[in-house]
C-alpha cells in the first residue's frame, strides 16, 4: 500500500522538479537574449562612433590640404611677383 502511494508522490516531485528546471532555462534564454540585444546596441553605437570620428577626420584634413594648397598658391604667387620684379627690364 506505501508503493501506491510513493509511486504518484515521486512522480509529482519529478514533474515539479521538471518545471522548474525549465522555467530556470527559460529565464537563463530570457537573460542571454537581452544580453545579446545590449551587446548588439553597444556594437552598433560603436560602430556609429567611429564612423562619426572617420568623417571629423577625413575633413578636418581636407580642411588641412586646402589650407596648405592656399598656402603654396600666395608663396607662388609672392615668387612670381618677386621674380618680375627682380628681372631686368628689357
Amino acid at each position: 500500500m506505501t508503493k501506491t502511494f510513493a509511486l504518484p508522490l515521486a512522480l509529482a516531485a519529478s514533474l515539479g522538479l521538471a518545471a522548474c528546471t525549465q522555467a530556470d532555462q527559460d529565464a537563463a534564454e530570457a537573460e542571454t537574449e537581452e544580453t545579446a540585444a545590449e551587446v548588439d546596441a553597444a556594437v552598433d553605437e560603436a560602430a556609429a562612433d567611429m564612423e562619426a570620428a572617420a568623417d571629423d577626420m577625413a575633413s578636418d584634413i581636407d580642411a588641412a590640404a586646402d589650407d596648405a594648397m592656399a598656402e603654396m598658391d600666395e608663396m607662388a604667387d609672392d615668387m612670381e611677383d618677386s621674380m618680375d620684379e627682380e628681372a631686368p627690364a628689357e
